[in-house]
């Protein structure tokens, strides 16, 4: 009842207000055509640890604050199939999201880093496995510091037995301390993957 409640709701606004663009806020599109020329110019950012598509700055950052809290999702795909475009896949991959905690997931009523993981897999033409699961529910790690973060998601990722042997394209929206897709590739290379490399959208410099 309530997910139907929600898609009523969405179909209503859409019938009775104007799409916006989720990073500047101008009408007419999703993600207009001045930020998506604005996104598609900015470097892609040199990290380490991880694949990242875009930098996290004002136009991405709109793009997936709409995307988590505001449930536009046309805006989150157009964004993942830019970056998609960026980003070069791992040989003989399985993409797999990290799960969002259950409580959230309702709330929210999807998971953004599976729209991300989906736009990937599509546009690099490869499998798409949710491999991991939530063992536990987790405060948001946008409420905590460095190391709180990292405890508070130490263990709280369960990998399914498929991923034995495999190569992951582990994915995630944004990354700022990496204690989620760390914690994520633990689980995953216990359950014994073969390799595991992590792409996100964002990541915060």
């Amino acid at each position: 009842m309530y997910m139907l409640g929600r898609r009523v709701r969405a179909a209503v606004l859409d019938a009775v207000a104007p799409v916006r663009c989720a990073a500047c806020g101008d009408s007419g599109r999703a993600l207009c055509e001045a930020c998506t020329a604005a996104i598609e110019a900015a470097p892609r950012p040199l990290t380490a640890a991880v694949r990242a598509a875009f930098e996290y700055g004002d136009e991405v950052r709109g793009v997936l604050h709409h995307g988590k809290f505001r449930d536009c999702r046309a805006a989150l795909r157009a964004l993942s199939w830019l970056g998609a475009a960026r980003l070069e896949a791992p040989r003989a991959t399985v993409v797999a999201p990290v799960p969002l905690a259950r409580r959230r997931a309702v709330e929210r009523g999807y998971n953004q880093a599976a729209v991300v993981a989906r736009a990937f897999a599509e546009f690099h033409r490869l499998p798409l496995h949710p491999l991991l699961t939530r063992t536990r529910d987790t405060p948001p790690q946008s409420t905590l510091d460095r190391s709180a973060r990292q405890r508070n998601v130490a263990g709280a990722f369960a990998a399914d037995a498929a991923a034995r042997g495999a190569t992951v394209w582990l994915i995630d929206d944004v990354l700022t301390t990496g204690a989620t897709t760390a914690a994520a590739r633990d689980a995953l290379l216990a359950a014994g993957a073969a390799r595991v490399e992590i792409a996100v959208l964002a990541v915060v410099l």
